[in-house]
């Protein structure tokens, strides 16, 4: 066999998975009521935007949430690509909580991580509707023009029968023509175009779908100036210029872990020629043993590190409030 060899018995079928994974489901109840103790009515009431404790209590409980929910979906039956995704992200949650451990200020950071994600989400959906509404334009000037050819093409020598039934003919395969078109290409609205024509929904773009999104785009940036002006220097500092798991996991004693889940998340989520050539398309059994004892540790440790922020641990203490 080129690039591997057969892996036998599938991983969800060895004993020694299924007491991993439920040991794993069995912690959303943990995740689940440690969650809520950090989202209570009060202190969501209390948060603070500009307060870097307010922004660690907050990412610790929102990302409870998020892995209860991991933990309840992905563990049933155990598939690689979930496994893997899920190790990823459990890793990527417990840098941030150990970046917090390590500095409160972190929190901000954080703050500032959001806002530059949201940005450039608006920005690359901005890109996209901008196309979208110049190739809507032209699949209609393309559309009018076939049209029109068509037209021209069925002669004033036909009979006025035949005529109205082959013109009928014609433009039917016109919009046919353009609707395959559309139909293979990534689009939002080439659906929507079917149905209310494609020079119709290049208007209905730039009218509706795109103001919203440079809305929200000065908003972020009017945010972004404030950032700067209403936090410290020695936290603006803590910002890395562009984000980086590995200096972050360097930072905090965990690059060790981030160079083999990464080696391993790349190798398996990507189309490269050893992912697609080879017989080693899924974790082995041992693979998948290690993935499901890191992702059971992990989520022990970040319970631990998340529990500091609850109102009773005693650890945020009252000159710690400022930011």
């Amino acid at each position: 066999m080129v690039g591997g060899h057969d892996r036998g018995t599938m991983p969800q079928e060895d004993e020694r998975l299924q007491p991993l994974a439920t040991s794993i489901r069995s912690r959303g109840t943990a995740l689940d009521a440690l969650a809520q103790q950090l989202r209570t009515p009060a202190i969501l009431e209390a948060f603070d935007k500009w307060n870097h404790n307010s922004w660690c209590t907050a990412v610790a409980g929102d990302s409870l949430v998020r892995l209860r929910l991991l933990t309840e979906q992905n563990f049933l039956v155990l598939e690689t690509m979930g496994v893997v995704a899920v190790a990823r992200y459990v890793f990527e949650v417990t840098i941030w909580l150990r970046l917090f451990a390590l500095d409160r200020r972190y929190g901000l950071v954080y703050f500032d991580q959001l806002l530059a994600t949201q940005q450039r989400f608006y920005e690359d959906t901005l890109a996209q509707l901008e196309r979208e509404s110049e190739w809507l334009k032209s699949l209609d000037e393309k559309e009018t023009a076939s049209s029109q050819q068509a037209i021209n093409e069925i002669g004033s020598g036909t009979p006025k029968d035949d005529q109205a039934k082959r013109l009928a003919a014609a433009l039917s395969a016109v919009s046919a023509d353009i609707d395959a078109e559309a139909s293979r290409r990534f689009s939002l609205y080439a659906e929507a175009a079917r149905t209310n024509g494609y020079g119709f929904q290049a208007y209905l773009v730039e009218t509706k779908a795109l103001p919203p999104v440079r809305t929200a785009l000065d908003a972020i940036a009017t945010e972004r100036e404030t950032f700067d002006s209403m936090v410290t220097e020695e936290t603006r500092a803590l910002r890395p210029s562009r984000w980086q798991w590995r200096p972050m996991a360097q930072k905090v004693g965990r690059v060790d872990e981030y160079d083999y889940l990464y080696s391993f998340a790349s190798k398996l989520l990507h189309a490269t020629p050893a992912s697609i050539t080879t017989d080693h398309k899924n974790l082995d059994a041992a693979e998948m043993e290690m993935f499901l004892k890191y992702i059971d540790v992990a989520l022990d440790d970040i319970l631990a590190l998340a529990a500091q922020y609850h109102p009773a641990s005693g650890q945020i203490r009252s000159h710690d409030l400022g930011s």
